[in-house]
């Protein structure tokens, strides 16, 4: 038998809709980029390891069994990643399974999501030994290195021999990023079959890893720069240097057919050098592929949306923005309330309307994406939002423009600014615990998403109910702009 000193599990979203979620988005056979890094950065280290993708698995065979599989090796420590929430339930009955069946192998929980909620998970979960909190580089490598002497592993969270919790705190945050390589397919089992799907099923080209941190406080997003100083104690924001962004692209091309990837860091202003050389390389290099790229602060440069254009295969590109609220009057009153922690909507529909335009310039498809259930916003506030959404849409199919919108149910992630001060944004939460996620995860079918999606809170103006009902009249919208556009 193989001997294998890691093995990583990548769950499902839950047990429960595991069967009827196979071969569509709520399947979630994505993984956090990180996982392929930690195996290759084990290997370097002298350690064996591999990733089993549990969902990409049951979608290749129905009756596959992950203890049948774990049967046929020897294995010290088994982990499951738990960055998205979503994955809490599935994660939760993997490691409840493998305790079950290896008694004595290490189980091990991290990731975001594990780290925000690590004191509540290992109180109530009594078959998990341990949580790496915030990066696992270096403390998974004393893991292994340390499994009789679990005090001198940095960031863990454990159980000791008398069932005592004991936390070594976050002590170690990553500082660069160029030692990691994170297109090392090898180690993932049935990889070029998840290189297909992921893109088949979850929409997504290959994600690639540029950065840990940011510098902006969106207020829904858990990685923002507030809440990464919280949960990770990451106070800074640490790049890849663009030669080592595209080894990674030519890795993964010379054993793939990977023709699409998506930047896991987004564009602004202080950023555009940093793309404009990453393109530049590319092209040194005559990679062929188009890419998704996110804005994240306007403007968009014409000098860097004509440099996108000519490096990328526009056939299947897209640059994306958000504009949270097409009300332009929403967007002020937000940003006079809130604007000195989060200016995302410090812009304006003029300024929305240039970069259309700029995109259109150089033939990029373009797409807005677009919410409602923001804070403190209005009914009133929701009709601008619409009929502006319409007056683009019909503008755009009348110029048959390369423009679409889309829009998803607000997904409040834990450990946002929004979930830690939800009574100064007027939001009311409807899950907060570990506990209250994991129960909304089992409930959840998520059989045509995002049209069956419920949004986890109500705000001082809007019904959760009145929120879910226009999520779903959106998405007539969304449709015909994205057939059109």
């Amino acid at each position: 038998m193989k001997n294998f000193d890691m093995i990583f599990v990548h769950p499902p979203r839950n047990f429960e809709y595991l069967l009827s979620n196979i071969k569509v988005r709520s399947a979630y056979v994505m993984m956090p980029m990180g996982l392929l890094g930690l195996c290759d950065l084990l290997y370097r280290k002298g350690f064996s390891a591999k990733i089993i993708n549990y969902p990409l698995e049951k979608i290749l065979d129905l009756k596959f069994s992950l203890i049948k599989e774990l049967k046929n090796v020897n294995f010290k420590v088994l982990g499951v990643d738990l960055h998205w929430v979503l994955h809490s339930a599935g994660g939760l009955d993997i490691l409840r399974l493998v305790k079950k069946y290896f008694p004595n192998c290490f189980t091990l929980m991290g990731g975001y999501s594990a780290t925000y909620f690590a004191d509540e998970i290992l109180s109530d979960h009594k078959y998990i030994d341990g949580i790496i909190q915030g990066d696992a580089e270096e403390p998974l490598v004393s893991l292994l290195k340390n499994l009789d002497s679990l005090d001198k592993v940095p960031n863990l969270i454990y159980r000791d021999e008398n069932g005592k919790i004991v936390n070594n705190k976050i002590t170690y945050v990553a500082q660069e990023l160029d030692s990691l390589n994170f297109a090392k397919v090898k180690y993932l089992d049935h990889w070029k079959e998840y290189i297909n799907y992921n893109y088949e099923i979850m929409h997504f080209p290959w994600p690639v890893e540029m950065a840990r941190g940011c510098i902006y406080n969106c207020v829904n997003c858990g990685g923002s720069s507030h809440s990464c100083k919280i949960i990770s104690k990451r106070n800074n924001v640490v790049f890849r240097a663009p030669e080592r962004v595209v080894d990674d692209l030519k890795d993964l091309m010379e054993v793939s057919d990977v023709k699409g990837i998506f930047y896991g860091h987004g564009l602004y202003p202080k950023t555009e050098d940093y793309f404009l050389e990453i393109q530049r390389l590319i092209r040194e290099e005559k990679l062929d592929i188009h890419a998704d790229l996110e804005i994240w602060r306007l403007p968009l440069s014409k000098k860097y949306a004509r440099d996108f254009a000519r490096t990328y295969n526009l056939e299947k590109s897209l640059l994306w923005f958000s504009v949270r609220s097409f009300s332009e009057s929403y967007r002020k009153k937000y940003h006079e309330y809130f604007g000195n922690f989060d200016d995302a909507f410090n812009f304006s529909n003029k300024e929305i309307q240039e970069l259309i335009d700029t995109t259109r310039l150089y033939d990029i498809p373009f797409r807005l994406f677009w919410d409602v259930g923001n804070p403190y916003e209005t009914g009133l506030d929701l009709l601008f939002n619409v009929f502006t959404a319409l007056k683009i849409l019909v503008k755009n199919i009348s110029k048959k423009d390369k423009v679409s919108m889309w829009s998803e149910p607000i997904n409040i992630s834990p450990g946002c600014p929004v979930e830690l001060y939800s009574e100064n944004f007027g939001v009311n939460m409807f899950v907060k615990s570990f506990k209250d996620y994991v129960e909304l995860n089992r409930k959840s079918k998520m059989l045509l998403p995002p049209m069956d999606v419920t949004v986890n809170y109500r705000t001082n103006y809007l019904t959760r109910t009145g929120i879910n009902l226009m999520n779903k009249a959106m998405t007539l919208i969304n449709l015909i702009s994205v057939i059109t556009g």
